[in-house]
């Protein structure tokens, strides 16, 4: 059954590829469960995908629109600086 189950795993390149392309979201359920299990067992497709993860979040927070009462104190303090330096 092991081996089996070896068989259909991707490989370190394919999970690669599907995880810096489409995402998991895009594979059919039976693929979606072998690379999962992939990532469970392989520390370097493990840690790939999380960096991934992280990149992602932090393009979401960078590309989000600043809420302008957090924006006003900054703005007031860049400009104090300015002033009297």
């Amino acid at each position: 059954m092991m081996r089996l189950m070896m068989a259909l795993m991707p490989s370190c390149r394919e999970l690669k590829e599907v995880l810096a392309g489409e995402g998991l979201a895009s594979l059919p359920w039976h693929r979606r469960m072998t690379a999962k299990m992939h990532l469970s067992r392989c520390e370097l497709c493990g840690r790939f995908a999380r960096q991934l993860e992280r990149i992602a979040e932090a393009l979401r927070l960078a590309w989000t629109k600043p809420n302008e009462a957090d924006v006003a104190p900054l703005k007031q303090r860049i400009v104090a600086r300015l002033r009297n330096p």
